[in-house]
């Protein structure tokens, strides 16, 4: 139901961070700088090198007037997001370096994931990485290119009190100070929004149909109880398309019939495959 939407929600966050009022101060705190005014590149972003190749759809792409800033939201950990900023950063850079420009007019780069893991089990609240020399860290390889991934889990380990209180609200405490109120207020107004509402409960309506369609033709029982490999490779093409999605692992499992173990095995499988 639209009332359980929270911040977290991909399509909620993507749609709240369209306030600049709320955008800005986000970045701004998230990574302890300043921004005297973003420019809104499309919510949602899709990006692709060419027909053939794997496209990838941004959450939040904005930029000032020399740097860049991609947000996501990730609620599951697929285990692929190192490799994924790696992709990301290079289709970034395709769409800023038109036939003929300099190297040198690439902008600076800051993507960013706000996780609801720890993605890399430190128990930090903030992971930054950038290019430095192995053999000399005093050495910085200064290719303007920066991956943050942030652990809402340990908010409270956190000593920056400003980002400790959206890591904190993302975790899923109440709002306690000025911009966490803001974002809050944008969720209760954007729950409302009519036209949200529609397209959001569309997603929805997509899944419940798919899992009827999956029903109808024999996952009721699951694939154990010898269900058609038509009916099987229709739930596994549905699976795939949910996932590149960013639908939740346990919702595709309910839409489709397969069992988690399958979906896992599918993601994996996937993205080896690309």
């Amino acid at each position: 139901m639209p009332e359980e939407i929270r911040i977290t929600d991909n399509f909620m966050f993507a749609t709240v961070m369209q306030n600049e009022r709320i955008c800005r101060p986000f970045i701004e705190r998230m990574l302890g700088i300043s921004i005297e005014k973003i420019i809104y590149l499309e919510r949602e972003k899709d990006l692709k090198s060419d027909p053939y190749s794997k496209g990838i759809r941004l959450d939040v792409f904005v930029k000032d007037s020399s740097r860049v800033f991609t947000i996501e939201m990730q609620c599951l950990d697929r285990k692929d997001l190192p490799l994924r900023t790696r992709y990301y950063q290079g289709l970034q850079d395709i769409s800023f370096l038109d036939k003929g420009n300099l190297y040198r007019s690439l902008p600076e780069s800051y993507i960013l994931f706000v996780c609801l893991f720890d993605l890399f089990g430190k128990d930090l609240p903030v992971y930054s990485f950038k290019n430095i020399c192995e053999e000399d860290p005093s050495v910085s390889l200064n290719d303007k290119t920066h991956k943050v991934f942030y652990n809402v889990n340990a908010w409270e380990m956190e000593k920056n009190p400003e980002r400790r209180a959206l890591l904190k609200y993302f975790y899923g405490s109440n709002a306690d100070d000025d911009l966490t109120k803001d974002i809050e207020e944008q969720v209760h107004i954007t729950r409302n929004l009519r036209e949200w509402r529609k397209e959001h409960m569309t997603v929805e309506q997509e899944i419940k149909i798919q899992a009827s369609y999956a029903y109808d033709n024999g996952f009721s029982n699951g694939v154990s109880q010898g269900i058609s490999q038509g009916a099987h490779d229709k739930a596994v093409e549905t699976a795939r398309i949910l996932l590149d999605s960013k639908i939740d692992l346990l919702l595709i499992s309910k839409s489709t019939g397969l069992s988690l173990e399958e979906i896992e095995h599918l993601t994996d499988s996937t993205m080896t495959a690309r």
